[in-house]
């Protein structure tokens, strides 16, 4: 462990309950502000590959569609 990461413990046992929950939600913020655009692209084409697989490769659902599903499904 470095000095900094040992001393930014140091002071966050010095904080207060609800100060550390703040550091720790910022922190988390901060860890998930970085976006992985390939990771994502690949979920996004293997999500594709299984709607197609359902539906067939001729056949697609537009988002009105989708949209009166929920709608017909609520009711």
């Amino acid at each position: 462990m470095s000095a900094l990461e040992q001393e930014i413990i140091e002071k966050v046992h010095l904080l207060e309950p609800a100060a550390k929950q703040r550091v720790l939600e910022t922190l988390t913020l901060d860890i998930q502000s970085v976006f992985d655009y390939e990771a994502w692209w690949a979920e996004v084409e293997v999500l594709q590959a299984s709607i197609r697989a359902r539906l067939g490769d001729g056949e697609t659902v537009g988002a009105l569609s989708l949209l009166d599903e929920l709608r017909e499904e609520e009711s």
